[in-house]
């Protein structure tokens, strides 16, 4: 198993994934403003992986703390806003900090600080075994899914699978989300071969999501994002299935840029289409996807490729990290506690 992230000894360890496949560059820090900016930077990236990060970013941060308790509120306070304002579409990262914040607001009173240390650093760890469990449950309930949508063709041959983005080991800690749910359905002898859309402009899936399937020996073909409609009118795709970053309470689901577009695809030609995401994913104070924020990166992600220019430095850019797939386009949402179809605004409400 990949060890994308772990923490100890007050040290945060991970693995450096702007650097993969070519480079397996693993780090340690106990500096929190460092962890910080691989949160910014995608050295750190994932949904899941993120509100662990999030979660040991707090800890480095109140490790360096060498004040007295009267002090350490306003150190605190600080400490989580500058670690929720590293990334706004990732709802698990202010899941993460809000499950800190918890055990701060119900402990600060009574404990020592010695012992709200340790109450918080028990926290941060629960939050990673949490995901690590979160990763086989959506397994179990998405292949189960699957057999069920997919029972026709299953009866006459195996299914060849559309993702896009990175949704394994190094976005969730555990086996993955989607990437979970293609891998326990290959072991299951369901899968024939994954096809990995590239993800521009950071090709998490033709670096990260092939690399993991190279890793498992798991059969793929990488392809460019706009082939994907193509190979859909030539049968060479049953079904997709992508992560998410936050879902709103009616379904409409935000995730890597790039997503809406396969979904469109899936829907014109009627194959199914899945979010799978723990339930930490799904933001039920806001309505639909209208309401979601939506990073825009730096442009020179676009005009440049590794370093190397593309396009002129002032060639105006549009770069948004993620898009919002409309309810309506999936199929199922896959969770932790169990796949949802249909109603989304009454299953997702009952989930949480």
């Amino acid at each position: 198993m990949i060890d994308a992230i772990s923490f100890k000894d007050k040290t945060l360890h991970y693995i450096d994934q702007r650097f993969l496949p070519l480079q397996e560059k693993y780090v340690a820090t106990q500096d929190y403003k460092e962890a910080i900016e691989a949160i910014k930077t995608l050295a750190v990236r994932g949904a899941p992986l993120i509100g662990v990060a999030a979660a040991y970013t707090i800890m480095l941060g109140i490790n360096s703390f060498n004040g007295t308790k009267e002090e350490f509120p306003s150190f605190f306070k600080s400490l989580v806003a500058e670690v929720e304002a590293s990334r706004p579409t990732a709802v698990n990262l202010f899941f993460a900090a809000a499950r800190m914040k918890k055990v701060y607001d119900e402990n600060f009173e009574a404990d020592t600080i010695e012992v709200l240390f340790a109450k918080m650093n028990e926290a941060a760890s629960k939050i990673h075994a949490d995901e690590i469990a979160n990763c086989d449950a959506m397994s179990r309930h998405g292949v189960d899914q699957i057999k069920i949508d997919l029972a026709e063709i299953l009866k006459t041959r195996k299914l060849n699978v559309l993702t896009h983005c990175n949704t394994g080991t190094l976005a969730c800690c555990g086996t993955g989300s989607a990437l979970g749910v293609i891998r326990l359905a290959w072991q299951e002898g369901l899968i024939e071969r994954v096809i990995t859309a590239e993800s521009r402009p950071l090709l998490q899936g033709l670096r990260l999501t092939a690399w993991e399937l190279q890793q498992d020996g798991i059969p793929f073909v990488s392809i460019s994002d706009s082939s994907s409609a193509f190979l859909m009118q030539r049968g060479m795709i049953d079904f997709g299935i992508v992560g998410a970053d936050r879902i709103a309470a009616n379904g409409d689901s935000a995730n890597k840029i790039g997503t809406c577009a396969h979904a469109i695809s899936l829907y014109h030609h009627k194959l199914p289409f899945y979010i799978a995401a723990p339930v930490s994913t799904i933001d039920i104070t806001i309505p639909d996807g209208t309401h979601i924020p939506i990073e825009e990166r730096n442009a020179d992600e676009l005009r440049t490729i590794f370093g190397t220019q593309v396009a002129t430095p002032t060639t105006p850019v549009l770069n948004y990290a993620f898009d919002v797939t409309p309810s309506y386009l999936i199929r199922g949402i896959i969770t932790d506690k169990k796949a949802v179809v249909g109603n989304y605004v009454e299953g997702l409400a009952a989930l949480m």
